[in-house]
């Protein structure tokens, strides 16, 4: 008797639990942040290919970030890990590693070490800015990464840090560009969302990570 409730049980359910991936999943991101990302990190992708009906706000990175920590989004495709990320984000990954280059004037020589007295600009709302610089070092955050370059090209700031993908099929003419570090890309699922486990769960089911290398 119990094993027949057990098989009712478990035929009336399975369909609910498999169309749980079909459910709408809402989705921010940042188009103008993930284009140009290497075929081993399209992180969007590989998202739909878990979620094939996804609800997807293109949002300043700023906003990405805020909406993952009150749960107004589910995920967000592509993300770093930070301290303050985890007290609001679950990291699905990683995922993949992407190179962090710093971009300065032709002619320059500049590195981690020597840019403290220096202005640096950054994309609003990146992680890199609180990994790289103190409170005492000269910053800017801008909205676009077209406004980052052009900072630099006009003098207005010495350099900026951001992931290589950035300046792909962009003008970075006169700018040179080094690679600094990798740094681990995730998935990042709210952890006020009310799918959090599920979307977990959906995602250690049927995005098996590959092996990712740093350099």
């Amino acid at each position: 008797m119990r094993l027949g409730i057990l098989a009712f049980f478990i035929l009336v359910t399975l369909p609910f639990v498999a169309r749980a991936a079909d459910l709408p999943v809402k989705v921010a991101l940042s188009y103008e942040t993930i284009l140009g990302l290497p075929d081993d990190a399209r992180c969007l992708d590989r998202v739909r290919d878990v979620f094939p009906n996804l609800i997807i706000e293109n949002v300043p990175w700023k906003r990405i970030i805020l909406n993952l920590e009150h749960g107004k989004t589910d995920l967000t495709p592509c993300l770093f890990q930070t301290p303050k990320r985890e007290t609001f984000t679950d990291f699905f990954g990683p995922i993949a590693y992407l190179q962090i280059i710093m971009l300065f004037q032709n002619g320059q020589d500049l590195n981690l070490e020597n840019i403290s007295k220096l202005k640096g600009v950054f994309l609003r709302g990146t992680s890199l800015i609180k990994e790289y610089t103190t409170p005492d070092m000269a910053t800017k955050e801008v909205n676009t990464i077209n406004t980052v370059l052009q900072m630099i090209k006009l003098n207005r700031a010495d350099y900026s840090l951001m992931p290589a993908h950035y300046i792909n099929h962009r003008d970075t003419e006169g700018l040179t560009m080094k690679t600094v570090t990798q740094m681990p890309l995730y998935i990042g699922v709210s952890k006020k969302s009310p799918r959090n486990k599920e979307i977990l769960q959906i995602l250690s089911e049927k995005l098996p990570l590959k092996d990712t290398t740093r350099f």
